[in-house]
Parts: C-alpha cells; structure tokens; sequence
C-alpha cells in the first residue's frame, strides 16, 4: 500500500507549474517544454466533497471508531490526483472541534492550493487547566495509538479519493507539532515517515519533546543522520513561544546534519507566542508544496 517505505527514495522538486497551477491537468504531457512530474496516483473513489467527516476502525483506540475531518475542495475531480496534507491540532479540552477548526483553519489555503486536508481526533485522555481533554497517543505503547489511526486514514482518503502518493504531507501545530516531528524523524507509522512523506510542517514545536525526547544530543544528531533522505521541513516558531530556544536548536541541529536552508529547511519566526495564523498556514504550505517523495 505504501511501496515508498520500502528502499531508497529521494525529494523530487516538481516543476513550477504544480504549485503556480493546481488546477492543471496533466500539463507536463501536453504543454512543450513543461517538465512532468512524478505521479503515483491512488484511483480511489466515491468520496464526498467539501467540508466532511469520514470514519476509521482501529480496534483498541478509543470506542473502535476514530471520527476524521476532511476539506476536499470544490474543484475536486477524480481525472486527476491530488496531494494530501494531514493536519494534527495541539493539546484540546474540546478535541472534535479543535480537529474540525484546524481542518477549517487549511481549507481557503486548500481550495486555492488543490490539495486535500485530513485533520484526525486525538486519543489520550489528559488534564487541560482542570478540564477534561486529549493530546496524541504516541508509540512506543502497549496496544493501538493514534500512529495506527494516521495509517488507516490515508488508506481510507486514498480508497475514496484520488490521491497523489508521491505528494503527501504532514502539519501539527504545538503537541501535534511534535507529533510531526517524531512522524519524519522515527519509523513508528508505515504511512507517514521520512519515506513516503514529501515535507512536512511543525509549528510550534520541538525535537526534544518527542522525536528526540530522552535521547542526548548526539543520540539526535545521529537519528537525523540516518534518515533516508533530507526530508523538507517547515518550521515556524514565534519569538515569545516557550518552545522559542528548542526550535532555535533545532534548526541549527537540521543544518549540521546536512539539511540546506532555504531549500531542505525553511526557518521562520515571528512576533508572537505559542500561536498560528491562518496566513503563515499559507507560507508553510508555499514551502511544502515544490516538493515530492520518490523511488
């Protein structure tokens, strides 16, 4: 299902026209001397369009039936395929709705961009200020985790929709941030890893506390180094954000450990705390979007 985690694979940056003109069908094999880009389309069918909701059976995690929430923009057409962005929210007291507001944060940048958002409900049950809420449940952990919820939500969006294999990526934003960090760094998901994701997207969030969490600093070092390829990454941090220092580091650790700024790396900081706006939601995705994973 997902042939990308098995041997060598490597960034493709895709020709202009993929980002400048989503919306182009099959350019490169039509337009003289527009480059093509890789395709591993999915075929999938029968999915809905817009703002809905679709469900996964992970037995183990939760009731047995994990609620997702996906954006499929309106010029949704199964001709050709589309990239898939999967979106994970931070630490919520309200975890349905901070899954569907972020689904809703990406959807203009979506529907402009001709990409699809996933955005799932996280399962470990935590104290948010003295409310009720949930984070991510994170392997290494007895029985299912949200990891084996990720994976049967990209085989179920690319069971209904046409999705491009070669340009699936991944955001979080705080805990999810970390979360997307431990996803491109570590091997815990088959569908979602330095393999078979693109790029992916961490804002608001650091290495230490999870992908790199109880590990020393060469311990990191050498994670990174054995990464398959220089995944691309975004990562953007406001100046007064707790996470500030880490993601400083982190940055600095991605480029001694080969990463190139501006090209495998994008670095950005702000004047602001731990928060996102829907308008860096737009630079993120602008940084992801050249970029494919292939064999």
């Amino acid at each position: 299902m997902f042939a990308a985690s098995a041997g060598a694979v490597s960034t493709a940056t895709l020709p202009g026209w993929v980002c400048a003109h989503p919306d182009a069908v099959f350019a490169g094999d039509f337009e003289t001397g527009t480059a093509a880009a890789p395709s591993n389309p999915s075929h999938g069918t029968g999915g809905a369009v817009g703002s809905v909701s679709r469900t996964v059976h992970v037995s183990g995690l939760g009731s047995g039936t994990q609620r997702y929430y996906l954006f499929v923009p309106a010029g949704y057409t199964s001709a050709r395929a589309w990239p898939l962005l999967l979106v994970l929210h931070g630490v919520a007291p309200y975890p349905d709705y901070y899954a569907s507001m972020t689904r809703d944060d990406w959807s203009s940048i979506a529907a402009a961009g001709g990409f699809i958002v996933a955005a799932p409900v996280a399962h470990d049950q935590v104290d948010v200020n003295g409310v009720p809420g949930v984070t991510w449940l994170v392997p290494p952990t007895a029985g299912a985790n949200d990891y084996d919820q990720f994976d049967a939500i990209r085989a179920d969006v690319e069971a209904a929709y046409n999705i491009e294999r070669t340009r699936v990526y991944g955001w979080g934003f705080s805990a999810g941030a970390h979360v997307m960090h431990d996803l491109g760094v570590n091997t815990f998901s088959t569908a979602f890893n330095a393999s078979t994701m693109a790029a992916y997207g961490a804002s608001a969030g650091d290495l230490a506390a999870l992908a790199c969490a109880g590990l020393s600093s060469l311990q990191c070092n050498a994670a990174l180094a054995a990464l398959p390829r220089r995944i691309p990454l975004d990562i953007h941090i406001g100046t007064s954000d707790p996470n500030y220092p880490d993601a400083q580091s982190d940055d600095s650790r991605f480029l001694t450990q080969g990463w190139s700024s501006g090209q495998t790396i994008f670095y950005t900081t702000f004047s602001g705390g731990h928060e996102y706006t829907v308008s860096q939601l737009g630079e993120v995705w602008n940084n992801l979007c050249p970029n494919a994973v292939v064999p």
